[in-house]
């Protein structure tokens, strides 16, 4: 096999510092020998310190989606403020719809349940819940809710158990609860009158007379006499009979419940509506058979996402173990028999060279730098989101990966030497591959810290810290781990059980031997006599220290001496199986002409594919994918998406700066406001919009042709003239709740508009930037438009700018670390390509794999940024170290000889680790599986495919250009 010692690589250009990494991990190698005890101990001790910080974890965990998924300075913040600053929450003047800064909500949406019959043998179409036996379940359920739900509260001065109920804990307008009474509304007029008997029959007839005169039920706007009722946010899925709105069929009903929040109150209602919540979502015993119900308040999506993480915690559990037997099952060195014929045959595993117990220090590795990464930061206070559980296996994956790279290190030296020597050797070889890994996906999450989204802030922070710690327990712990079991081969002692030695192969008696103990042979007697002796750390610290002038002993070595060493394979190394598959076999077969031709071809299709999912890429997910298919509030998205986000749900517009109303032209500005926002794809027609002004108009008119009342002239009249029509306007209620008075003056208004077609997170994020476009359209109003939605659109428009800016950073950043690490400015910016080629894989195939762009997506987009690096820059890095006088296809089957199996093993990996997370039933944590295996096999196949044949063609001539400068020199 190659050995590349350091007389034989080329000089590196002014920027490179490899050279010097190498240096001082040679240094650093003798050192972790000779104090091998405590950098072995002191990192389990450091760890149990750090992890005193998991005490605060509960109390530092964020589980509010709108801080975790919207950018802090996102526009909704301001755009809410906006509301609540004019319109502030007063628990006794209250109604649904108006207030969006209070928790106390519960959101209920009712349909029946789908059966199949002669007309839909599929049961593929919701019952028509507008029947009267679908009505009077529903009423049924509903009185139950408001009276009969109660939650118990125990008086702290005595021993009395109250029982409280919806009515205890409602907010309320003129003292009265919101009961859905729309429910009653919806059935039948005969039913409203009490035709059971109880009332008079002249009664009945009046009663039936008012009704049939003062109520409209329509569509999506009714009438209580002249107080109007928005049937569009109540009613979802509506077949129309006629053009004044009147329906026959309806799929869903949607109900309300507002409940007092704050203190002890607030206590009591978040107990009564997670009652609420089993009550109406029970699936073994179900509130109804008639109906199902999707219901959402406000810690739904946190329980939601809290269940996933729940969800995915025990998983971990399982990459461990298969990661364990995987890291052992390679840690295995065969041991094989050569015949008289000259044929090598494998009777069995060379327990002298084979690391298991290294393997398993390899994952214990990451596992101690999670759990001390997390506990520093939790320890300063930093804020915990269910978001981070994904990232233990993102170091788990990188610390195996750095692992493979030191073992495999560790098998090129010579088994002769002793040691400490191998262990400096090991270090020194492996130090510029484990240090690309961790700077460059260091320097990818660091970057991702400074995102405006703080879910990937949270995570690139913890992820950060996770690295950097693996990387320090790299160079420590796992170093002493390699010093121990050096120690263990250097005196022939099993791997697994060191209080017992191994047997030559020759020497084993019975084929049990030859299985269980026989191994290698051990250093030279010599060497053993030496070991012998019984020194001090300290003296053997100094003798080892002393090995730093055979290191310059070494640098002076003749040229010609070096090149006799390089290019002569060692008769000391112990070559493995997979050595000579590369070497022999994969290599040749990949550099074959023909095959670059077909590689080239493959490339340009997976290059083409690629950009064409590019340009379909999508913003945005779906918010019931952020939980658990079989989780309650999936099945309110399912309601809603079938309904409401069709057409019903309401924008608010507020105008901060009114118009002067008895001014024509400013009138005709506003109704052009008006206009536009009934005008477009996102919203519905005039038809649907809520706006007192309408009613105002309509008053002024009926004095003028009625009480030959002129018209207000001054706008101070009009005020006025506003103000006395407030006292007894039939929607008072409503249309002051959409005023704001400052001593007799209009400051502030708003109004509503009826949305349709919102149902994707492509568009509500048109929507919201339609909406907005309109509202900055009319300055002088100074317009703020909002919605429920808004802090997801905000999300989402978010999304690509963040993830253009980070992806340029980061990538200018890894280029700056190739150009430091890799000797040569070719081979460098080949590494970039290589970076820009997997990201467009990665987003492309990402798409046409149905994954749109979102924060999960955007956090694997920036880890494969480092991913990419990693896989590209240990092959590029082991071309251009490859010994001199080389042709570049011999430098490519070299490198991939050196590194072509580790970085595969770092894959793969990776690959079984993430491969439990497909049994997770969440589609957020499959968009991460799907997104980090793309990342991983497209970083797969640059680094052992598409760059060993790209830098064959582009440096042909790299080995025999070194050779001829350094003959010049």
């Amino acid at each position: 096999m190659l050995q590349f010692l350091k007389s034989s690589l080329p000089k590196p250009n002014i920027f490179a510092f490899d050279e010097y990494f190498i240096k001082a991990f040679w240094r650093w190698g003798l050192l972790v020998y000779c104090l091998r005890w405590p950098l072995l101990l002191l990192p389990f001790l450091l760890t149990g310190i750090l992890s005193i910080g998991f005490v605060w974890i509960e109390e530092q965990t964020t589980r509010d989606p709108l801080f975790v998924f919207s950018p802090e300075n996102a526009r909704w913040r301001y755009e809410r403020a906006v509301l609540t600053q004019h319109w502030p929450l007063d628990e006794q003047h209250f109604w649904p719809g108006k207030s969006y800064d209070y928790n106390g909500y519960v959101d209920v949406i009712a349909a029946g349940r789908r059966r199949k019959s002669n007309f839909d043998p599929e049961g593929v179409a919701r019952p028509n819940i507008l029947l009267s036996g679908y009505l009077n379940e529903l009423e049924r359920i509903n009185e139950y809710i408001l009276h009969n739900l109660t939650v118990s509260l125990q008086l702290p001065n005595n021993n009395q158990t109250l029982q409280i109920s919806f009515t205890d804990l409602c907010m309320t307008y003129a003292w009265k609860c919101y009961e859905n009474e729309h429910i009653t509304m919806l059935q039948p007029k005969g039913h409203w009158t009490g035709s059971g008997g109880f009332l008079k029959a002249e009664i009945v007839e009046l009663a039936k007379d008012i009704i049939e005169k003062e109520v409209k039920i329509t569509y999506p706007i009714g009438w209580r006499g002249t107080e109007p009722l928005y049937f569009g946010a109540l009613v979802g899925g509506v077949h129309l009979t006629d053009s004044e709105g009147h329906f026959n069929y309806a799929s869903a009903i949607r109900l309300t419940y507002n409940v007092r929040d704050g203190n002890l109150i607030g206590q009591v209602s978040e107990r009564w509506r997670k009652k609420l919540a089993e009550y109406l979502t029970d699936k073994k015993e179900p509130a109804s058979d008639l109906l199902e119900f999707g219901l959402y308040h406000n810690m739904s999506l946190p329980e939601g996402l809290q269940d996933v993480a729940d969800t995915l915690m025990p998983k971990f559990g399982g990459c461990i173990f298969v990661l364990f037997l995987f890291c052992m099952g390679c840690s295995i060195v065969l041991l094989s028999d050569t015949s008289s014929s000259g044929k090598q045959t494998i009777i069995g595993i060379d327990w002298t060279r084979s690391k298991p117990l290294l393997g398993l220090a390899a994952l214990l590795c990451p596992l101690l730098a999670t759990l001390s990464a997390f506990g520093l930061l939790l320890w300063f206070g930093c804020l915990y989101n269910a978001i981070v559980n994904v990232s233990p296996f993102i170091c788990l994956s990188i610390g195996i990966d750095d692992a493979f790279l030191m073992t495999a290190a560790w098998h090129r030296t010579c088994p002769e030497l002793k040691t400490s020597k191998r262990l400096a050797e090991a270090l020194a070889e492996a130090a510029v591959a484990i240090s690309i890994t961790s700077f460059t996906d260091m320097l990818t999450f660091g970057i991702g810290c400074f995102t405006t989204l703080p879910g990937v802030r949270l995570f690139c922070m913890y992820t950060f810290a996770g690295i950097t710690f693996t990387y320090i327990y790299q160079i420590t712990y796992f170093a002493a781990a390699m010093a121990f079991a050096g120690k263990m081969e250097e005196f022939g002692q099993h791997s697994i059980f060191p209080f017992c030695k191994t047997i030559e192969l020759d020497k084993a008696k019975t084929n049990f031997e030859k299985l269980t103990i026989a191994g290698s042979s051990s250093v030279s007697k010599c060497e053993k006599e030496e070991k012998q002796v019984d020194n001090s750390w300290l003296v053997e610290f100094k003798k080892c220290w002393n090995e730093e002038k055979k290191m310059k002993e070494i640098d002076m070595k003749d040229e010609e001496e070096d090149k006799d060493l390089t290019t002569n394979t060692n008769p000391t190394t112990k070559q493995t199986f997979v050595n000579r598959l590369f070497r022999e076999v994969y290599g040749p077969f990949l550099l074959n002409k023909k095959t670059k031709l077909y590689i080239f071809l493959c490339y340009s299709l997976y290059l083409l594919f690629a950009l064409l999912g590019v340009s379909h890429m999508e913003e945005g997910l779906h918010p019931k994918e952020l939980v658990k298919s079989s989780f309650y509030l999936t099945d309110f998205y399912v309601l809603i998406d079938e309904t409401f986000w069709r057409e019903g749900l309401q924008l608010q517009v507020v105008v901060n700066n009114p118009p002067n109303f008895v001014n024509f032209t400013q009138r005709q500005r506003l109704n052009q406001l008006v206009s536009s926002f009934e005008d477009t794809e996102f919203t519905m027609k005039h038809n649907a919009t809520m706006f007192w002004l309408n009613a105002f108009d309509a008053k002024i008119k009926e004095d003028l042709m009625e009480r030959n009342i002129s018209e207000p002239k001054t706008l101070s009249e009009w005020h006025q003239r506003c103000l006395e029509w407030l006292l007894s306007a039939g929607g008072r209620r409503l249309w002051e709740l959409d005023m704001h008075w400052i001593e007799g003056f209009l400051v502030a208004f708003r109004f509503q508009i009826g949305l349709r077609n919102y149902r994707t997170p492509t568009e509500h994020t048109n929507g919201c930037r339609l909406m907005r476009s309109i509202a900055d359209s009319f300055p002088e109003f100074n317009v703020t438009t909002f919605h429920e939605y808004y802090p997801f659109s905000d999300q989402y428009i978010e999304l690509k700018p963040a993830l253009y800016r980070n992806c340029l950073i980061a990538v200018l950043c890894m280029g700056f670390i190739a150009l430091l690490m890799i000797p040569s400015w070719p081979a460098a910016f080949f590494i970039i390509a290589a970076i820009v080629s997997i990201d467009i894989g990665v987003i492309g195939y990402m798409s046409l794999w149905g994954v749109n762009l979102e924060s999960v997506s955007m956090i694997t987009i920036i880890m494969s940024i480092g991913f990419s690096v990693d896989l590209s820059a240990h092959i590029t890095y082991a071309f251009v170290k490859a010994p001199e006088g080389l042709s570049s296809n011999e430098r490519a089957i070299a490198a991939l000889e050196t590194l072509g199996w580790p970085v595969f093993l770092g894959a793969f990996s990776t690959v079984v680790g993430i491969m439990v997370l497909t049994l997770v039933d969440a589609v957020i944590i499959l968009i991460f599986f799907k997104t980090v295996f793309l990342v991983i096999i497209f970083s797969l196949l640059h680094g052992i495919v598409f760059l060993p044949i790209l830098l064959t063609v582009a440096m042909p001539n790299e080995g025999c250009v070194c050779q001829i400068e350094d003959g010049r020199k």
